[in-house]
């Protein structure tokens, strides 16, 4: 037998609360027509055709969410239905969409259509990475001065200006960074309340008269987190899966390499101290413009493909899951409306 996602309390409260409630609009009703209240007998009525609509949606809720209940299997089915492949956490397995929608984000990738697909949040941050590691480079180039016969040479105002760009990057990547967190964190409290806390709370709470729009309102915030809102992300993955980035880490790599073979090119360059070292000094300042020039030329072919990288972390990370938010709270909205709740936002209703 499968074991209910909320345990078996949740499910005897609410059984003992509408068994409660029929006893309720059982008395009502028989005062009622004792003293011959017209408002007695219609809240018995009510509350007794209500008790009946509870039962059943605890009758429902256990038959699609239970174990591996009508609801995971549809989920799993359309979430794996083409090869999709990825490792689940232990509280997210029943939901294959939750797990998808994890590891779209922050976990540890997954594979659609034969594809390998790393994580937003470990593409982020390697590239986070690359750039603090180029930046890094840069900033001990910056800081050093030559100083030959006749002149001295500082490379910061020629270097800063990377130096800020870079940091530009990486001030947006961090914004990408803590957007996806915050989401992972989310798809976190789904799977571990939705249906453990959430859904029978709305149960028990639907089946008392004075709570009953509220509980209304819980069940189909449940059933919006849990189903809609993964299956939305089930779409994003879909989405991004037609999008082939290029890796541009290799140039980053690069580009580090070349700076760091400048840079010790500068540290370990003899300081020249007489007139003898006019060729010398010649040549050296040729080796400074011409390192300098490749530095700067390389970093301009990365920086259009940074640009569309980093569109592209936006559009997945920002605009589809805006949507996505979108797309639940209408669904949460209507669904409230169908169990009788119309305790909603009024932000919302223009959705």
């Amino acid at each position: 037998m499968n074991i209910l996602p909320f345990g078996y309390y949740g499910f005897s409260i609410a059984v003992y609360v509408i068994g409660i409630m029929l006893s309720v609009a059982g008395i009502s009703l028989g005062l009622g027509y004792a003293a011959n209240k017209r408002n007695l007998k219609e809240f018995g009525k009510e509350e007794i055709y209500q008790s009946i609509i509870n039962g059943a949606l605890v009758g429902g809720m256990i038959l699609l969410f239970s174990g591996n209940g009508l609801v995971n299997g549809v989920i799993n089915q359309i979430t794996l239905y083409n090869s999709t492949t990825m490792t689940c956490q232990s509280y997210m397995s029943q939901n294959a969409a939750l797990c998808l929608a994890y590891n779209y984000l922050s976990g540890s990738g997954y594979t659609f259509m034969g594809t390998f697909h790393p994580s937003i949040l470990s593409s982020v941050t390697g590239l986070m990475v690359g750039l603090l590691g180029l930046n890094t480079v840069l900033g001990v180039i910056a800081s050093v001065n030559i100083n030959l016969v006749i002149v001295s040479i500082s490379l910061g105002p020629v270097i800063n200006p990377l130096i800020s760009q870079i940091m530009y990057f990486v001030r947006i990547l961090t914004t990408i960074s803590m957007s996806v967190l915050v989401q992972s964190s989310i798809l976190i409290f789904i799977a571990l309340t939705c249906v453990s806390v959430i859904l029978p709370t709305g149960l028990i709470l639907r089946s008392f008269y004075p709570t009953r729009k509220m509980g209304g309102l819980l069940i189909a915030v449940s059933i919006g987190l849990y189903v809609v809102l993964p299956l939305s992300y089930v779409m994003n993955a879909m989405i991004a899966n037609s999008y082939n980035n290029i890796n541009g880490n290799n140039s980053i790599v690069t580009l580090s390499s070349s700076a760091s073979n400048f840079k010790n090119t500068l540290i370990n360059f003899p300081q020249i101290k007489n007139q003898s070292n006019y060729g010398s000094a010649l040549s050296f300042v040729s080796t400074i413009t011409s390192g300098i020039s490749g530095i700067s030329n390389y970093f301009s072919g990365i920086v259009n493909w940074l640009v569309g990288s980093i569109a592209y972390f936006i559009i997945y990370s920002f605009i589809l899951p805006g949507f996505s938010l979108i797309i639940t709270i209408v669904s949460i909205r209507e669904l409230s409306v169908i169990l009788g709740s119309e305790a909603f936002f009024d932000l919302f209703r223009v959705m």
